[in-house]
């Protein structure tokens, strides 16, 4: 069965002078990040690839949960998941996927949540209903598919396994 982690990139700084693209982590965003990063470390169908927007905070997030959890990856940093829609989103999925059975995507709402939400056709109603409400920073979806490897999955018809939002780790 294939799995899709879905992970909202943790807190940024606002109003920096920075460009929206080098906006950091602010401390509540490493604090959700490192504690992502132990829950993952928990959890024994880690993904094995990271698929991560090129944004400073996504890179940040990355390196944060990563550390925290003792975590290693495969790691391909993705230009076009900074802003991706859905459509965009499943095409990196398809294109840069290849053969692995899970793979964990950082990146950017309103595309993650309207990913997410699109996916989870079954599952827990109640996960579901939180999941349709709201996607806040540094949440984490896990569908699961059909299927051996994501390339071959319809990514329309998946089971959201778990929906773990940083509130949910304290």
């Amino acid at each position: 069965m294939a799995k899709l982690f879905l992970l909202r990139h943790a807190k940024s700084d606002w109003g920096m002078g920075l460009p929206d693209h080098d906006r950091p982590l602010n401390a509540r965003g490493q604090a959700a990040a490192a504690q992502m990063g132990q829950w993952l470390a928990k959890d024994d169908t880690c993904p094995k690839l990271v698929i991560c927007s090129t944004a400073q905070r996504t890179r940040e997030t990355l390196a944060i949960l990563t550390e925290a959890g003792g975590l290693s990856f495969d790691v391909l940093y993705e230009p076009a998941l900074y802003g991706a829609g859905t459509e965009t989103i499943r095409q990196i999925i398809v294109t840069d996927a290849g053969q692995y059975e899970s793979v964990l995507l950082i990146g950017h709402n309103p595309g993650f949540h309207d990913m997410a939400f699109r996916s989870a056709k079954g599952g827990d109603s109640e996960l579901i209903r939180r999941l349709g409400a709201k996607y806040p920073t540094c949440t984490l979806s896990i569908l699961e598919f059909d299927a051996p490897c994501l390339e071959q999955a319809d990514l329309e018809s998946g089971r959201l396994l778990n929906f773990v939002r940083p509130k949910d780790l304290t």
